[in-house]
């Protein structure tokens, strides 16, 4: 290895409330290992292969053994990754910020920018292959479709789409593609490619911005948007739902990216790290309550084994190995009640604690601390305001947390 002779991975056990029961975190870092950045915009699974796009390079994770490409090593003369995506067993697609489109195979690569192809922006922010194999890219200059052999385009110019800002693309199943934008609502392609745009004026989508899209368990969209929160479209263009801080127990509504757990969400956020949510229950993983190096997380992906992979902003790489599943039933809970509780006012604790209790707000910044012996109640600082809070619990290895919400 390029960076000392021992790899030394760092692992956390690491004890939450309810369904995040005890995890495993592996972080991988520019210091403990060969991951060319600690920015890691972009993840993709294939086959027991994890690839990585970072700030200055490409890089390939499988067990334990790394691949790195830049544009000093490869025909990759674009270091800045933003989406990657793969084809069968051995193709990757990777989408730069200045280099546009490039095809690896593990031998040969090739590349589609402005100058040699029917793609007219150098920017892919997100690429995925549709039911027919047809490549679907988001650029800045609209949305691009090849296949294999012709472009096609849409745009602001030739197809009255409300923006050429395009943030991501998913693929239906029935081939259906859900694509967000930046201030242009969400525009639905059919299986014929025919488009309809939903926005806040036509549909009472709750933003016209989104940055990533997911489909759930049952075929329905999920979409992330960074000052709506998490979205779901109930029909086709609505009814929408919505969670945010003022309807649900969300941490934050700063999201950036999202993916299925089984039936459960994982959710990466801006300013409050990780966010699972399982049905009407949410919980967290952040600094505040664990050892996650970063809480601006900007990707994620869930490997073959069920482990989960998160891209952060400054901190690198994690896999998290949940030894427990999150669906595993509460055990051993450690319950605060009422969860919502006026200003200055007093939360039981359900059994008597003792240890360190600390209080978090929805950046993750710590409001109050206190070192409890054999209490039932505490009564909440009369300075501490209207929110979500989270309540960490810590004595002796054991760390466990629960929402507050203060009206």
């Amino acid at each position: 290895m390029n960076k000392g002779t021992h790899l030394r991975i760092l692992f956390y056990l690491l004890f939450l409330v309810c369904d995040l029961k005890a995890q495993v975190i592996t972080i991988y870092n520019e210091q403990n290992s060969e991951l060319p950045f600690n920015t890691v915009r972009c993840l993709e699974i294939q086959n027991n292969s994890i690839w990585i796009g970072t700030d200055v390079g490409l890089a390939k994770l499988e067990n334990e053994q790394w691949e790195v490409y830049t544009s000093l090593n490869s025909p990759l003369y674009s270091d800045d990754i933003r989406s990657i995506k793969s084809e069968g067993d051995s193709v990757v697609w990777i989408g730069t910020v200045q280099g546009g489109l490039f095809s690896f195979n593990g031998t040969d690569w090739v590349n589609y920018n402005v100058s040699n192809s029917g793609l007219q922006d150098n920017l892919v922010r997100d690429i995925n292959i549709d039911l027919n194999n047809n490549i679907w890219l988001a650029t800045t200059e609209g949305v691009f479709m090849y296949d294999r052999t012709d472009w096609y385009h849409w745009n602001i110019q030739d197809n009255n789409l409300l923006t050429n800002n395009i943030t991501s693309i998913e693929i239906g199943l029935h081939n259906e593609k859900y694509v967000g934008t930046i201030n242009g609502g969400i525009i639905y392609f059919d299986s014929i490619n025919q488009f309809i745009e939903y926005t806040l004026i036509n549909s009472d989508l709750p933003d016209n911005s989104v940055v990533d899209i997911e489909l759930g368990p049952s075929g329905h969209p999920w979409f992330i948007s960074p000052a709506a929160g998490l979205v779901t479209d109930n029909g086709i263009g609505g009814p929408w739902t919505y969670y945010n801080q003022m309807n649900s127990g969300i941490s934050t509504s700063s999201l950036n990216c999202l993916k299925f757990y089984g039936s459960q969400i994982a959710i990466g956020s801006e300013v409050a790290g990780l966010i699972f949510k399982n049905n009407d229950s949410w919980e967290f993983l952040n600094s505040g309550n664990s050892n996650l190096p970063d809480d601006h997380i900007l990707s994620i992906q869930v490997d073959n084994n069920q482990n989960i992979w998160a891209g952060t902003f400054n901190g690198g790489l994690c896999k998290i190995a949940f030894e427990n599943s999150l669906s595993t039933l509460k055990q051993n809970s450690f319950i605060i009640y009422p969860n919502m509780v006026s200003s200055n006012g007093t939360v039981h604790f359900e059994h008597s604690f003792s240890g360190i209790l600390r209080m978090y707000n929805s950046v993750g910044e710590l409001v109050f601390h206190k070192k409890c012996i054999n209490q039932n109640q505490f009564i909440l600082p009369i300075n501490i305001g209207a929110g979500h809070y989270q309540i960490t619990l810590s004595s002796g290895n054991s760390k466990k947390t629960q929402q507050l919400i203060i009206r």
